[in-house]
């Protein structure tokens, strides 16, 4: 009677460790497809300096995964931080203005970026800048010497600053590389004041 309590058991055990297998693959497949077709550059053309928080909120991506909203007082902005896919693993961190009253919430998008580690043989710096370029049209500088770092910068929508830094990893082999992008107000070359110019 025991031995037949046991293997009952265990064939219940079997059946639930396979019932939680095959529901489990078809989501991880599907996180895996949403992870290989992310595209930084695709994902940075949907946002814009001055979006709402919640105009934010509606374009990320269904797998992104939000650490908790912060508030650094030293700023007076609130910061979102964001893992986007796992494959390549890309970050990303969102900066929001504040109302100046007592209960501060997140009001408008004032800075952007996005982050990740990956090797130069599947994304040179060339490769990056070409994209870019398709994106948003073409830099208004390339510093593409060769060497432990190299950067682009785009001017985009509503007088904002785009800047592609590509950096060699520090120990790693030569094919491994950073690379961050970061969309931000331009504060050297504010936009003219139509009152002004009138």
């Amino acid at each position: 009677m025991l031995r037949r309590n046991r293997v009952a058991a265990s064939i219940f055990t079997l059946m639930l460790a396979v019932a939680m297998a095959s529901s489990t693959v078809p989501g991880q497949t599907k996180v895996e497809k949403n992870s290989e077709t992310f595209d930084p550059v695709e994902f940075m053309k949907s946002f814009r300096i001055g979006m709402t928080y919640d105009e934010v909120q509606k374009l990320l991506p269904r797998q992104a995964q939000q650490d908790t909203l912060a508030y650094v007082p030293g700023e007076e902005a609130f910061l979102l931080g964001v893992d986007i896919s796992d494959r390549p693993t890309w970050s990303g961190l969102f900066k929001f203005d504040t109302l100046d009253m007592p209960a501060r919430r997140p009001e408008t998008l004032i800075e952007f970026s996005c982050s990740a580690g990956l090797s130069s043989r599947s994304e040179s710096f060339e490769m990056i800048v070409k994209k870019v370029t398709a994106a948003f049209g073409d830099p208004v500088e390339v510093d593409g010497a060769r060497g432990q770092f190299r950067q682009a910068g785009w001017r985009v929508t509503g007088g904002s600053v785009l800047t592609l830094e590509y950096s060699t990893v520090t120990g790693a082999s030569a094919n491994d590389v950073n690379i961050e992008f970061v969309i931000k107000k331009n504060p050297r070359h504010p936009l003219a004041d139509p009152k002004a110019v009138a």
